[in-house]
């Protein structure tokens, strides 16, 4: 399958230093060939460039490595030791008593003293020696949960294990058809991308492509790309090794990755390797000029400009085990705002999410704490009249519920994309309806991928690209053995899948 793309080109880097792994902070790098102030809003686009076309929707992904790849803290064998203090020892002798006929009485009165001396001591002794019996002295508090992810994990060539990944269009040729752009974790830690060529072969990858080195082991990356007002942008979302959610982006003015607004919040994600979070592009199906794009539900392959007055992005994190909150940004805005929390799903799994389809109505999908995932829908519009069923600006959970791996990741693109309890990967296609919201029964709208299955909790991101020969085809992205990245590729309507291995540098 061959792909159509006019990529940017990418200016020159060097490569960069990069911070000890095993330290505990490490700020985004401040140089100006890395990164440079954000900018309230996205300058125009100068006119020596192609107007840009994102290419697919449903270009976002969310994992968590499995729950049992966690460090062990070994307790410390060796015990505090006390030593004795020297007994002080006078270099004074005895000076010859002048009187050596007291020597008797001064025996004696020496003799007394020091007995009583030696019952006191005892008497004491015992006396502290039941006190202690008796009372403990303040247990040490016990050592903190592992939260990293332990050496023997470390992968050593080629991708992380347990590596993010996320999808991005990046197009600048007419109609649409242009290259993804893959974001993974190296196994280096440092953040990098990939661009799926016009030849259908992957380019980049290596420490040109570096896109930020301060990521936590096992990060979850979250990719949202648009284009606005003649400019195209990509925004990157994922924890930094201080588990603060960072933002960092980009677009096709300058090329140069720069620091997001939702870094000024100090968003505290969960201090755990398996942690959820997700961004979606809401609005407008990511574009104001028309183009060509991959299939979407209910659509054609053609959108012009959308009514759509309020666009932006909405991001969802996991702060703890069974809790995740959002926050949410209007392009334009220079500042991004905490929105809602969800109680009573798994923070450890991933959270996906479809906010970029017609009419007003948004979706997020969830794990609870059965292992099954849940879709919640909320109609934005609040001009309309809500009733019983179908509350206005309000999230309520469908009836949908697909059993599913406990911390399994999830992606959508025209198919939800799930991990089954046995690691194989399937898709659902889901009816979008709000409250009436379905997974039709027929046997050509559920898939199995065959091949290889994922390691178990592997990150997912999924896509569906324009072919070559005029139709469209599925792409789905996951691990298989912890220093890969595998792709998948399958006809749209049907088909068998095939698979090969995104190549990942070494260095």
């Amino acid at each position: 399958m061959q792909h159509f793309t006019e990529s940017f080109p990418q200016d020159e880097k060097t490569p960069t230093e990069l911070p000890d792994r095993t330290s505990t902070y490490s700020p985004l790098p401040q140089k100006e060939d890395a990164f440079s102030p954000l900018p309230s809003v996205i300058s125009p686009m100068t006119l020596d460039h192609a107007s840009p076309d994102p290419a697919s929707p449903g270009l976002h992904s969310l994992r968590t490595p499995d729950p049992t790849e966690k460090e062990y803290t070994p307790h410390s064998t060796e015990k505090e030791h006390w030593e004795q203090p020297a007994l002080e020892v006078s270099d004074r002798r005895n000076a010859e008593p002048r009187h050596r006929g007291r020597r008797p009485l001064l025996f004696w009165v020496v003799g007394l003293v020091a007995c009583l001396v030696i019952g006191l001591a005892i008497g004491l002794g015992v006396g502290l020696t039941r006190k202690s019996s008796n009372s403990s002295a303040p247990a040490k508090p016990p050592p903190p949960a592992p939260t990293a992810i332990p050496q023997d994990f470390l992968s050593t060539v080629g991708a992380f294990n347990g590596s993010g990944i996320a999808l991005a269009s990046e197009s600048f040729a007419s109609g649409g058809h242009g290259s993804i752009v893959m974001y993974f974790q190296h196994h280096s830690g440092q953040l990098r991308s990939a661009q799926l060529g016009t030849d259908g072969t992957w380019q980049g990858g290596d420490i040109t492509n570096i896109v930020a080195i301060d990521a936590k082991n096992g990060t979850p990356i979250a990719a949202v790309a648009y284009a606005r007002n003649q400019t195209a942008a990509w925004h990157i979302f994922y924890i930094n090794i201080n588990n603060t959610v960072t933002e960092v982006i980009n677009d096709n003015n300058t090329n140069v990755w720069r620091e997001g607004p939702i870094n000024a919040l100090d968003l505290q994600a969960m201090n755990d390797p398996n942690v959820g979070l997700e961004a979606c592009w809401y609005g407008s199906f990511y574009s104001d000029a028309t183009y060509n794009h991959s299939p979407v539900p209910g659509q054609t392959t053609s959108t012009g400009n959308s009514s759509d007055q309020t666009v932006g992005i909405h991001l969802w994190y996991a702060t703890n085990a069974t809790t995740f909150d959002s926050v949410g940004w209007t392009y334009g805005d220079d500042s991004w705002t905490e929105q809602q929390t969800f109680n009573g799903y798994n923070g450890h799994a991933g959270v996906g999410c479809y906010s970029w389809g017609g009419g007003s109505d948004t979706y997020v999908f969830f794990i609870n704490l059965q292992n099954e995932v849940n879709i919640l829908w909320k109609d934005l519009n609040t001009t309309l009249v809500a009733n019983s069923t179908h509350p206005i600006n309000q999230w309520t959970n469908s009836s949908i519920s697909i059993p599913v791996f406990q911390n399994s990741s999830m992606g959508y693109t025209n198919y939800l994309y799930v991990q089954n309890p046995d690691l194989s990967i399937s898709g659902f296609n889901v009816t979008f309806a709000a409250e009436n919201t379905t997974i039709p029964t027929d046997a050509d709208d559920e898939f199995t991928i065959n091949g290889a299955k994922g390691l178990p909790g592997t990150h997912l991101s999924v896509t569906a690209l324009p072919d070559n020969s005029g139709g469209n085809s599925l792409l789905a992205f996951y691990q298989t053995n912890g220093t890969d990245v595998t792709e998948f590729v399958r006809d749209l309507d049907a088909g068998q899948w095939t698979s090969s291995s995104v190549p990942i540098p070494n260095s």
